[in-house]
């Protein structure tokens, strides 16, 4: 077996780019470390995805387990430098008599091509990929993968910079004409040093290091069961018999003040709030499945299409797939047109957003579009007016055309993390900066509140699906506090006829109107009574419109729920458009158990129990509710 060793590259003749001129790419940017570390990771996984399966991308945090720990020392000092500016030293010195404790952040890809192609730079292009060579040896090469999202090639610095060690392990896997191929090679960034040269002399050095089978000039990677076996023996993760990828492990990872617990529910929520749009399970094999682990236990990913506040942007983002409600955003002089924007309202609950998502910009409810470009990586939040309430959100998506990606890809800083029209020319910033003119004047119509206009209305309101201040519902800029009212049977005397319950509107002033009596009940039946007012509230991460009942009398009961939209002239809404959204009763809550659609069934009901409607309301619209009460269990509701 070859056995690995450190080498240390001198400075050329002709120079070279030093360890803390690397570590500078990434120059100061708004975002944590460890958001960087997810996107730009993330970005290698997706540029280098395979196409016919899902793209595996794990962050695992662990701990090198003490059978290995021997190993980590033995290979990884192996031809060291003897200085303090290589920090991998330090790290693998642990405390006198006992084992180091090396704490590790393991990056895996599965569904992927590897890292391929030649290992030495100076080895003409050809067809063949340069995969290797730009990830392990070069700084700055220019992408080869259409579309991808890299530019610049700095963003691998990010590893280095969390690393106390400034030290990554990286192995891959490919597949050749000849099979598979194995690869392992370490890679440590400390700084520029004079170390002894080959004859002895002292020489500057970049203070870049390479750890694997040296040869004269530089090293190669240990390859074949040489990479397998020392792969087994520092404890990395193995490849399954048709598996293709790479890991990349960072040694000894810093994350500031923050415990690994809070650093790994933040690598959590950071996935989803920077990789949302090509995580969705409609996508198919044409998606990454994300999974964050801590010392081998899973740590959730939150789910983009569940999730509050991300699963709005979702809505927006297959709105735009489906074309539905879609503006083309243009320049007109020079005339082009720049991308598509699709925008979503919804009601949400009180949302509390996670510190990823504050660190991207969205500190309350989202009123926000994001970004993207081809490869649909989140490039950042752009805000727009806020909303007249915390609990009505509105999202957005853009997404560049095609032929425009080069163009927004050109006014990226090396993180990938904003468009910034001041570092282009010519009409390519145009371009960029009307971007941003036409996204203002969108937002600036969208985010105005609809009017809905209570005066000439005849019948009363429902519960208006907008918030106004801390009342508990409002219309889209003029609504009123809302109030259920039953109904009566003609001349308010009982009846056996099918009972439609409904609910009295606010009066302008926003108090609640009533006339009606306290309940209704038919001969021989348990019937509903109102309890209560309406009021919205958080029920599975969604924003539900709720409205309590008591059960008056005994025996079968049997009532439906509806929802209808309210016209101006206080009619409900017969037909309305057939791309409009209608509110819809999504079920009833009984005691502690909750039952689908807008039937309730209560075999033997008895005076008192408490049941709870739950609809599903319309953004800027006025939602009157009522109660069927049906004529028995069961049976038609007779309308």
């Amino acid at each position: 077996m070859t056995k690995p060793r450190w080498y240390s590259q001198p400075f050329p003749p002709a120079g070279s780019i030093s360890a803390e001129g690397i570590k500078r790419t990434l120059g100061k940017p708004p975002l944590p470390w460890p958001a960087i570390l997810v996107r730009e990771s993330a970005q290698n996984s997706w540029d280098a995805r395979l196409g016919d399966r899902p793209v595996e991308f794990t962050l695992d945090l662990g701990i090198v387990s003490p059978q290995h720990a021997s190993s980590w020392t033995e290979l990884l000092s192996e031809g060291a430098p003897h200085s303090d500016k290589f920090p991998l030293r330090r790290t693998l010195r642990g405390r006198e008599g006992h084992s180091p404790l090396i704490r590790t952040l393991t990056i895996s890809d599965r569904g992927t091509k590897g890292l391929g192609g030649p290992t030495r730079a100076d080895t003409a292009r050809g067809d063949e990929p340069r995969d290797w060579v730009s990830f392990v040896l070069n700084v700055g090469d220019p992408p080869d993968t259409k579309n991808g999202g890299g530019t610049y090639g700095y963003g691998k610095g990010i590893l280095y910079q969390m690393s106390r060690a400034g030290t990554i392990i990286v192995q891959t896997r490919t597949r050749t004409s000849e099979g598979f191929r194995n690869r392992l090679i370490g890679i440590c960034l400390g700084e520029s040093v004079e170390l002894p040269f080959t004859d002895g002399c002292m020489r500057p050095h970049t203070g870049r290091h390479w750890w694997g089978s040296v040869e004269s000039s530089h090293v190669e990677p240990l390859t074949g069961q040489d990479a397998v076996s020392v792969a087994s023996a520092l404890g990395l993760r193995s490849f399954g018999d048709d598996e293709t990828g790479t890991d990349v492990v960072v040694v000894d990872p810093e994350f500031g003040q923050y415990s690994d617990e809070q650093t790994a529910e933040y690598l959590a929520d950071s996935t989803a709030w920077n990789l949302w749009p090509i995580m969705l399970q409609d996508r198919g094999d044409e998606r990454l499945v994300a999974e964050v682990r801590l010392r081998g236990v899973d740590v959730p990913v939150p789910v983009p299409e569940k999730s509050r506040g991300l699963k709005t942007f979702v809505a927006a983002y297959r709105r735009l797939n489906a074309g539905t409600d879609v503006r083309t955003l243009a320049c007109g002089n020079p005339k082009k047109n720049l991308g598509q924007l699709a925008l979503e309202r919804q009601l949400i609950p009180t949302f509390e957003p996670p510190a990823a998502a504050q660190d991207l910009g969205i500190t309350s409810a989202p009123h926000h579009v994001c970004l993207l470009r081809s490869p649909e990586l989140v490039v950042s939040y752009h805000a727009g007016p806020e909303p007249i309430s915390t609990n009505l959100a509105y999202a957005g998506v853009f997404r560049a055309f095609d032929d425009m990606d080069r163009v927004y890809a050109a006014a990226e800083p090396p993180t990938h993390d904003a468009w910034v029209f001041a570092q282009l020319d010519g009409h390519e910033r145009t371009f960029v900066r009307t971007t941003f003119v036409r996204l203002k004047e969108r937002l600036a119509e969208f985010a105005r509140p609809a009017e809905i206009r209570t005066e000439n209305l005849r019948a009363p309101l429902g519960a208006a699906s907008n918030f106004l201040g801390s009342l508990v519902a409002a219309a889209g800029g003029t609504g009123a506090a809302p109030a259920l009212l039953p109904a009566q049977a003609p001349g308010g005397e009982p009846t056996d006829e099918p009972i439609i319950g409904s609910r009295g509107a606010a009066s302008e002033a926003g108090e609640p109107t009533s006339s009606a009596p306290a309940g209704v009940r038919t001969r021989g039946r348990a019937a509903l009574r109102l309890e209560g007012e309406p009021y919205f509230d958080d029920v599975d991460s969604e924003l539900l419109l709720l409205q309590g009942f008591s059960v008056i009398g005994t025996g079968p009961l049997s009532a439906r729920g509806t929802a209808d939209i309210v016209m101006a002239d206080g009619t409900r809404e017969q037909e309305p458009p057939e791309s409009a959204e209608r509110p819809r009763v999504v079920g009833w809550r009984n005691g502690g158990a909750t039952t689908d659609g807008d039937l309730l069934t209560l075999a033997d009901a008895t005076p008192g129990t408490r049941v709870t409607l739950m609809i599903r309301a319309v953004v800027d619209t006025v939602t009157q509710v009522g109660v069927v009460v049906l004529g028995g269990e069961g049976g038609s509701d007779g309308k």
